[in-house]
This record gives structure tokens, sequence and C-alpha cells, in this order.
């Protein structure tokens, strides 16, 4: 899983204040340690060298605990414990030969048990009180522990929050801006909050989509006056087919002119589809089933090659084209009905989620490999190129999916379309 760059930062800046913490509170703790170590060693030197029954010994109360063997429920400390070797080096500066120390977390008190070897002389364990050499939490200090790495915490969230928050704004605008919806006064709201390197590539997208919102303009005109224009001197030729003279070696002549003009008044049509998919209003509410109904009864297929599988009304659509929504259902059964096999079939439905409309064939359908490039426009596919078209029908359906929100994929011989529902 790829964290974002939120907790990124988080974990980088929460690591480093581990990090600092931890090697400052360790150069504390073994300096301090190493003066406390000393300073009891000053302190209870005199003791052990008296119970050791040393020469240099000095007739101190007794505040030291004797025994001959290893005192019993004692631990080693901890291999190169800061405290436990100054405390072993500064008593043997002292004059106290100490080879060995054992910890004893009595009920009582916490004890430090020293193994003392005098030269001559006969070993022994001394127990002197442990309270400043064996670790424990005070209160205080877990408190101010506690309180520190909650400021800490609260400080890094919010610097964090606050340096990817505009960078989380800047992609919400780039995935939900749709053509030609950003406004200049959104922009610069959002510009101003954010930072110079944030809105150098906010103003670079801006850039982009303007150029392609003129790319996309520029290329509809010419589809719409091309096909415009072509249409006049079709309809002449159509006329002048009608009013040559009937016979016997014309009639079929004159078919096959009527039908070669109707191709391609249907082809110019699909042009004029494809402008209109992607500048048609999406000002109505669409009940899916209804539209689903109409479509199927368009195209007059007996139940065996075409059937409708839907509830009698499902959730409108809201910010919709009633005719964009029909063209989307019409162009994928018009392309399983040319390049697959009957029986094809539509089924529409929500599952309590998002809607979907799914049109299915009895065909091999289309390759994975193959379905992003055949959704580009004027792409076809090997098996199509022998029949008639434009390439534009999977085109148009992208093309107005995503102008109303949602999404097409593809499994083989079934296209499903996903769309949010009020």
């Amino acid at each position: 899983m790829r964290l974002s760059l939120f907790a990124r930062l988080l974990l980088a800046q929460a690591g480093l204040v581990v990090a600092l913490l931890l090697v400052v509170g360790g150069l504390f703790y073994i300096d301090r340690t190493a003066t406390v170590a000393v300073l009891y060693a000053d302190h209870w030197a005199p003791d052990l060298a008296r119970a050791a029954g040393l020469p240099q010994a000095v007739d101190v109360p007794g505040t030291v605990l004797r025994r001959d063997t290893e005192p019993e429920a004692v631990r080693r400390p901890a291999p190169g414990a800061p405290r436990f070797s100054a405390l072993r080096r500064a008593l043997i500066e002292r004059g106290v030969p100490v080879d060995d120390i054992r910890i004893g977390l009595g009920r009582a008190e916490p004890r430090v048990w020293l193994h003392v070897a005098p030269a001559g002389r006969p070993a022994v364990w001394l127990g002197v009180s442990g309270h400043m050499l064996v670790p424990e939490w005070s209160g205080r200090a877990l408190l101010a522990l506690l309180l520190t790495s909650a400021l800490l915490v609260g400080v890094s969230w919010t610097f964090t929050r606050r340096l990817t928050r505009p960078l989380e704004r800047l992609r919400a605008r780039m995935t939900t801006q749709q053509l030609g919806t950003a406004s200049a006064a959104e922009a610069v709201d959002a510009a101003s909050t954010m930072t110079p390197e944030i809105a150098a590539i906010d103003a670079a997208y801006a850039e982009l989509l303007a150029r392609f919102e003129r790319h996309e303009r520029e290329r509809a005109v010419l589809l719409a006056g091309v096909s415009h224009d072509l249409r006049s001197p079709l309809g002449r030729i159509r006329m002048a087919v009608e009013l040559l003279p009937d016979g016997p070696d014309a009639a079929a002549k004159k078919a096959s002119i009527v039908r070669n003009v109707a191709e391609a008044d249907r082809l110019i049509e699909s042009f004029l589809d494809y402008v209109r998919s992607g500048e048609a209003p999406l000002d109505e509410t669409v009940d899916l089933a209804a539209a689903g109904r109409a479509v199927v009864t368009r195209f007059e297929r007996p139940a065996a090659e075409l059937r409708l599988e839907a509830p009698a009304a499902l959730p409108l659509l809201p910010r919709a084209n009633r005719l964009l929504v029909e063209r989307v259902m019409a162009n994928l059964i018009d392309n399983a009905l040319k390049h697959g096999h009957a029986p094809v079939s539509l089924r529409l439905g929500s599952g309590g989620g998002p809607l979907w409309i799914e049109v299915e064939d009895a065909g091999p359908g289309i390759a994975p490999q193959q379905a992003e490039r055949l959704q580009e426009a004027f792409v076809r596919g090997d098996g199509s190129r022998s029949s008639p078209g434009t390439g534009l029908g999977l085109a148009i359906v992208r093309q107005a999916v995503l102008r109303l929100g949602g999404s097409v994929s593809f499994n083989r011989a079934c296209v499903r379309v996903t769309l949010q529902a009020r």
C-alpha cells in the first residue's frame, strides 16, 4: 500500500523527533547516571571498605548488608549499563575492588549487591541501597514525557496538514473539474491558499486544460461543419436519383445509389452524435429503466435477439441528459448486434449503490489489451473492418459516460457502465 504525502511527512517528522529524543535523552541519561554513580561511590566507599575489612576502612555507622554467598532473587544488570560501569570504576579508584554487580528488587527497597574481592582476604557480597541507581519512572517524569509527545505530535500534525492541504485541494479540482466548468474566481481563490510551487502546478494545469478545451471546440466545429456541408449535396443526389425515369435497368442502379446515400447520411449522423456527446447540456433527471425500455423498443428486434432485464424504475440520474443516456445504451447494443452474436442482453440495476448498465452478447467479445484502444475515435477492430462504420460507437460511449461522471469496463463480451445515482 502506497502512503500519501501527508502520511510520509508525518512519519518522517515522527521518526526525526524520536531520534532526537533518543540521542538527547541517551546523552543526558549516560552523563547523569555516571555522575550519580561517582557521587554514590564517594558516599559508599568508606562503608564498603569497612565491611570488607580493608585496611583503609574508616569506622562509619554501618549502612551495608553483608553476605558470604550470592544473595537470592538478584539479577545481573544489562551489559555495558553506564551507571553500573561508572560505579564499578569509581569504587576501584577509591580502593574497593569490585569485580561483579547484581541488582535485587526487594519489596521494601531496591538494593545493589557488589562482589568485593580484596587481595589476601575472602570475597564477600555487600549490599547498599539502590534507589538512585535502579531505574524507576516517577509520575512527574512520565507526565512530562506524555505531554511532550502530545505536543510534538500536535505540532507535526498541524504542520503536515497545512503543507499537504493545498495539494489535496488541487487533486480534488483536477479529478472533479469538467471541461468548461472552471471559473476565474475559483482559480484565484484556490491559488490564494497555495504555496508558490503548487500555484505554478495549478497554473500549468489550467493552461493545459484551456488548450484542451480549445482543441475540443475546434474539432467539434470542424466535424459539425463538414457534416452539415456534406448533407446538402447528399440531399441533392437523393433528389436527383428520385427524378430519374423508371426502367428495368435503372431500378437496381437507383436502389444502389439510394442505399449508399443513406449509408453516407448515417455516417454523418455518427459524426454529429460524437459532437453532441461532448456538448449536450446536463440539466435533466433521467429514469434509467424508462430510458432502457425506449431504446430496446426502437431496435424492433424479437426477444430472442434482444432482451431487457431491468426493474420497473431506477433512481433518477441527477445532472444528466436523456438523449445522452439513451445514446450510450443504443451504441452498446448496436455494437453488440453488429460485431457479436445474438442474443444480446441489456441489464440495468443499482444494488443499493451506483447505477450500472450492462450489455452482453454471445460473441467472443473484446480482448482486454484492445479495450482501451477501441474506445478512441475512428479506431476499429480487425473483425469489423469489412463492415461499414466510422469507429465512433465506443468513442461516443466513453465521452458520454465521462461527462456523466461514470466509468466503462470490459469483460470480454460484457460491457459495464457505472453511473452515480442521486
